[in-house]
């Protein structure tokens, strides 16, 4: 597959910002609400840029900044146009979504122009100054990171209403997924990407096309020196590590559950891990410290841990929860959350939908013979679903190639060199062998 670059050589025009064409590497534009890592939703689209990086030249369109600008960061090139949206707005969204949702209007009705409307209020316009950007790069394919972002997609079809699409789901919310205010974005897209099977599944379901949803998982794996020696704040090991992702005092319900298990097992120790403080509870002692704030210093005590009970998990895929299964520390996990998967499809652990369901998982995973079966079987999961760096990347070339048939060559052959990506070739270059 060859790209045809001849009328911009011509013309003197150029899809990179040094001015110089760069061969015949294909131009991709990533549209991105978030670009920073510090969702899970933003890490995805960061670890998707990163695997397209290592075969086409990447440009970064996000409605972020202070001002507009263009600037190098890592591998790709950022385009910053300072059109925010309001924050008030997103949530205005969800919570409309929610509310239609529960009616069970949505899957069977046509939405009034008026909620459309209401829906898309201060979340279209931030994204207009995209389409200037998008004209002067003229990209191959355009990969838009969530499937709420119809503005992205208005951006693109002003311009390019004849490039190929390729849409990152992050479908974090499943009512979302399945409203049909978003069809148009998955009408339009040739292929999508879903982080887990349950998002793969969901988008079947509501929008068909088996062959174009692909399940590409997520770069992760085993930091080893985790395992050289144990985080001592709870003990070497036996303890049960809980993480309840709120303050340690909040009138909610992962503090009421975080404080049944500590109770329900007082000879076994307990460390809680909440954002203010944590705590260590044994024999009806505590001993309290600062937050865990250090990711080396969550994955020690995850490592070292009987079981990881995540009270919160990330909403996207429950990348703490993988992460555990990556040391063989089993999980416990709301029944209503993403991480079900790992527990259920990968056999990594167990689940819980009530109090009483969750003490008995405490109790099974006390059993010696039974958190070694669930600690192999969650390792063997996940470093199958998640932990190859090379097939994550042969996951996205693959499916973005399909998308497109005749652009570049998506996915070539041979040695191809990943720069210090976050998660991908992290701590310098690395050279894999990527095929299609």
């Amino acid at each position: 597959m060859t790209v045809d670059r001849s009328s911009q050589r011509s013309s003197g025009t150029s899809a990179n910002p040094s001015g110089t064409v760069k061969g015949d590497r294909p131009v991709i534009a990533v549209l991105a609400d978030q670009w920073e890592p510090k969702s899970e939703e933003g890490w995805a689209t960061r670890q998707v840029a990163g695997a397209l990086a290592c075969s086409a030249d990447v440009h970064v369109i996000t409605p972020q900044g202070i001002v507009p600008s263009q600037r190098v960061d890592s591998v790709f090139t950022l385009h910053e146009t300072a059109t925010p949206s309001s924050p008030t707005a997103a949530v205005r969204r969800e919570l409309l979504i929610e509310a239609i949702s529960d009616t069970g209007w949505s899957a069977t009705g046509r939405l009034l122009p008026e909620y459309g409307r209401l829906l898309d209020r201060d979340l279209l316009d931030c994204w207009s100054a995209s389409s200037d950007i998008l004209a002067g790069l003229r990209p191959d394919i355009v990969v838009i990171a969530g499937h709420q972002h119809l503005g992205a997609l208005d951006a693109v079809d002003r311009v390019a209403p004849d490039v190929p699409i390729v849409l990152l789901a992050l479908g974090s919310d499943l009512n979302s997924l399945a409203f049909p205010h978003f069809d148009r974005i998955f009408d339009r897209s040739q292929a999508v990407l879903a982080i887990t099977e349950t998002e793969r599944l969901a988008i079947v379901e509501h929008h068909g096309g088996a062959d174009r949803v692909h399940r590409i998982g997520a770069p992760l794996a085993a930091n080893p020196s985790a395992l050289n020696e144990p985080n001592t704040w709870v003990g070497t090991t036996d303890y049960v590590f809980v993480i309840s992702s709120t303050k340690t005092h909040a009138n909610e319900e992962a503090v009421a559950l975080a404080r049944l298990i500590r109770l329900r097992f007082p000879e076994n120790p307990v460390g809680i891990s909440a954002t203010d403080a944590f705590s260590v509870w044994h024999q009806g002692r505590v001993g309290e410290g600062w937050p865990v704030e250090r990711s080396s210093d969550l994955t020690r005590l995850m490592a070292w841990a009987r079981v990881v009970i995540d009270l919160r998990p990330g909403p996207l895929f429950g990348r703490r929860c993988v992460d555990s299964l990556l040391y063989g520390t089993p999980i416990i996990v709301p029944g209503n959350s993403r991480a079900r998967e790992h527990a259920e499809l990968g056999r990594g652990g167990l689940w819980f939908d009530t109090p009483g369901e969750l003490a008995w998982c405490v109790e099974a995973m006390l059993d010696p013979e039974v958190r070694a079966t669930f600690s192999a079987q969650g390792k063997a999961y996940a470093e199958d679903a998640f932990g190859s760096t090379d097939g994550y990347i042969e996951r996205v070339l693959v499916a973005t190639g399909k998308a497109c048939s005749d652009v570049g060559e998506i996915g070539m052959g041979g040695q191809i060199v990943i720069p210090g990506v976050g998660g991908i070739g992290a701590g310098g270059a690395t050279s894999l062998p990527i095929t299609a």
